[in-house]
């Protein structure tokens, strides 16, 4: 029985290796847009943690508890076990893309709770496991493969999960030094969250404040938190040409000055329009925001207040 026991506990250990950060190369060579979110550089920061203890003590414990939840079924602790998320796609950011999740998993443990899934199937893609189901709370196909121990890769579609194995297993092209997203993956200790991606043309879709990006050739965008006291994102739109640039400057300004003109209604988003930074040179527009504690201090006040107020109006009515 010990033997036994020694055995499963090997099996298991052996699922659960740290995973190594994510590499531009290992990402397919036609990739145009990739997000990238440094977990572990959010549980380190000092504010991230301020503001999650803001949180009222309700909210927080129903949190907790789904986390706690999540650990006993899928003995995956979301909080500690994930170090980076990667999401990659070619085309339309609307249609989603391939998700990259890099941490420590029992795999065999998934793979047994994914089995009692509705219309589970599970194909063998050179000896990794392409397994996909019907998840009935969106009624769509999803799919999943633990491409290599510490690296689960998800999608909509079992094409895309086997081009992400072809370019990990190095038998398809991946994306190479002088790539314009290479920015996305040079992970800093202070950088939370990047956004890169090129051709905004067929990227941003229909959506009508994204129409100023459908002239621009590449975008850029980081969030850190230099210090315990401010939260600080920059954003890069390259155009394709300077008429261009100072067009998207014009329209990036139009937004701003709409929040600022509705600050009654709006009071944080006309507090955030306030302090950007709007500059174009050359072909390059940049966006730079720094908030600072203090004011991050006063919109989770406002929202609590706001929470309270609609609470307060909900009551008599149910009472009645």
């Amino acid at each position: 029985m010990f033997k036994r026991m020694s055995l499963a506990l090997a099996v298991a250990g052996a699922q659960l290796v740290v995973a190594q950060a994510a590499e531009l190369k290992d990402f397919p060579a036609q990739t145009h847009w990739v997000l990238t979110v440094d977990v572990k550089a959010a549980q380190a920061a000092p504010l991230i943690n301020y503001v999650v203890d803001q949180m009222e003590a309700k909210k927080r414990q129903e949190a907790a508890a789904k986390l706690a939840a999540v650990k006993a079924l899928f003995g995956v602790d979301l909080i500690k076990d994930i170090d980076q998320l990667v999401i990659a796609g070619n085309g339309d950011a609307e249609k989603g893309g391939v998700a990259y999740v890099y941490g420590r998993f029992d795999a065999q443990r998934l793979t047994t709770i994914l089995a009692g899934a509705k219309n589970y199937a599970s194909a063998d893609h050179y000896g990794v496991a392409v397994q996909s189901w019907l998840d009935e709370k969106d009624n769509k196909q999803k799919c999943l493969a633990f491409a290599k121990p510490g690296l689960a890769v998800l999608s909509n579609t079992p094409g895309a999960i086997t081009d992400a194995l072809d370019v990990l297993a190095g038998t398809k092209a991946g994306l190479t030094a002088d790539s314009p997203l290479s920015g996305a993956f040079e992970r800093q200790a202070q950088n939370l969250l990047a956004v890169h991606a090129y051709g905004l043309s067929s990227i941003v879709g229909a959506a009508p404040k994204a129409e100023a990006l459908k002239q621009a050739e590449a975008l850029s965008l980081c969030v850190s938190t230099p210090d315990a006291e401010s939260i600080s994102a920059s954003m890069a739109v390259t155009a394709t040409s300077e008429a261009t640039a100072l067009q998207i400057q014009q329209a990036l300004m139009g937004i701003q000055a709409i929040a600022l003109l509705r600050g009654a209604e709006a009071p944080e988003a006309a507090a955030l329009a306030s302090m950007a930074k709007i500059d174009c040179q050359n072909r390059t527009v940049s966006v730079t925001l720094a908030l600072p504690k203090a004011l991050i201090e006063s919109a989770l006040r406002a929202r609590e207040a706001r929470e309270a107020a609609k609470a307060a109006t909900a009551a008599p009515a149910q009472t009645n």
